[in-house]
């Protein structure tokens, strides 16, 4: 993801000093400042993502030898797991909005560049599917079905946003460069 919105940040800021678009300059602008933006709230995540895993490891070696150990543990496990979906989950819908600019991007952009838009896209597409893998992995340490019936129905939405979004931004990026 954050990989798509640095491709995508890019073509901002070439679009925004593209000689002639001086009128664009502030739109252009201010997808650069909203791409960096979550290029390093998607660098934070990678990190939260890896505290999750921790914290899921740390909640299943915990001692489990008397009914209110067993019960601690049991809590704690289920408050790690949670966590462990949400990061990813949010991982995902921020990728889902790289996928967004980048829709945006292939349409107004500097063409010289609207191979890095289509780049953005594929990529923002594998942080998307790749995300929503660590979610689904992690459903089923949760036992509340509600709540991970809710939480595949988030994942399958989003997927199939992010695939709807991929192909319009590849099958764009392909017409403007085959002219």
């Amino acid at each position: 993801g954050a990989m798509g919105i640095a491709l995508g940040t890019m073509v901002a800021n070439l679009s925004a000093h593209k000689r002639g678009w001086d009128d664009k300059w502030e739109e252009f602008s201010d997808w650069a400042a909203k791409g960096l933006n979550y290029q390093n709230t998607l660098l934070d995540l990678v990190d939260e993502d890896t505290n999750a895993f921790n914290t899921v490891m740390d909640a299943n070696r915990l001692p489990s030898n008397s009914d209110e150990e067993k019960i601690a543990k049991r809590k704690t496990v289920l408050a790690a797991n949670k966590y462990a979906i949400e990061i990813p989950l949010e991982a995902a819908e921020l990728s889902l909005s790289v996928l967004e600019i980048a829709n945006e991007l292939v349409k107004k952009g500097n063409p010289n560049s609207v191979s890095d838009v289509g780049v953005s896209g594929e990529v923002a597409l594998a942080a998307v599917r790749g995300a929503c893998m660590n979610v689904l992995i992690n459903l089923s340490g949760v036992k509340d079905k509600r709540y991970t019936n809710r939480k595949k129905k988030q994942v399958d939405e989003l997927l199939n946003e992010a695939s709807k979004l991929e192909r319009k931004i590849f099958h764009q990026t392909l017409k403007i460069i085959e002219g």
